[in-house]
């Protein structure tokens, strides 16, 4: 295995030479090292070379399996721990509340802030913190999703009948026949320009219900760079965004 340094950053790799006539592949499995796909007679130098012309994209990929992996871990709830809010992670702080009742999340100086009357680090603790950012993100997610579909449906110019925010298991988004528009509030954790792609696409499917030409090309039309922002729903998939919730 060999390497190659990038500022303070170091690319592990290995290469593995096939039956490849021409190009080379790079796999970037795992946020350690790279594996190197290329023809058998590619010397150690040209590779070198072709690691180091992708260097930005290798680290842009090892970055994303990283929030990945991240997101994957079973959350406990205590202070410390970071929670994604449109595409940006803010760190919880667990405070002691006077009330009797356990108190609500708030997004205070960068950090979710939420107060329990009882032992934070008890079962009933956790759940009791773990209601108030559901709770909260509810609230954004009504808000802000409510907000986008009425300027996103104005340039469409195709309204749905009612949006919901649900507790979908597998879809971000969905589109009823009777022109109903469902989100699952967990979409509420990516960057909004990706929250505009999933509402584009649910309201263009009031027009074209099915994934045709002219379906995507409406879809093209109110969101220019709708694959980039597809792609992004793909890496990170809802299952890794929703963990622990």
């Amino acid at each position: 295995m060999d390497f190659i340094e990038f500022g303070n950053r170091k690319i592990n790799y290995e290469i593995k030479r096939g039956n490849r006539k021409k190009t080379v592949a790079i796999h970037v499995h795992s946020t350690e090292m790279i594996t190197v796909l290329t023809p058998q007679h590619l010397g150690d130098d040209k590779i070198r070379m072709i690691i180091r012309k992708k260097l930005r994209w290798i680290l842009e990929k090892q970055e994303q399996m990283r929030k990945s992996m991240h997101l994957r871990q079973q959350k406990e709830f205590v202070s410390g721990e970071s929670f994604p809010y449109l595409g940006k992670y803010y760190r919880l702080k667990v405070v002691k509340s006077i009330s009797v009742t356990d108190g609500k999340c708030r997004l205070v100086n960068g950090r979710l802030v939420v107060e329990v009357n009882g032992k934070s680090d008890s079962e009933n603790g956790k759940t009791a913190i773990k209601k108030a950012l559901v709770e909260w993100y509810l609230q954004r997610a009504e808000e802000k999703i409510g907000e986008k579909a009425s300027r996103l449906a104005r340039l469409i110019g195709k309204w749905p009948t009612s949006v919901k925010i649900r507790n979908q298991e597998r879809r971000w988004g969905s589109c009823s026949k009777n022109g109903e528009i469902r989100f699952n509030w967990k979409i509420i954790m990516v960057p909004s320009s990706v929250i505009d792609y999933v509402i584009t696409h649910e309201l263009c499917h009031l027009i074209y219900p099915h994934h045709s030409a002219h379906f995507w090309q409406k879809v093209q039309s109110i969101i220019p760079g709708f694959k980039k922002r597809r792609s992004w729903l793909k890496e990170f998939s809802l299952h890794a965004e929703i963990q622990g919730f």
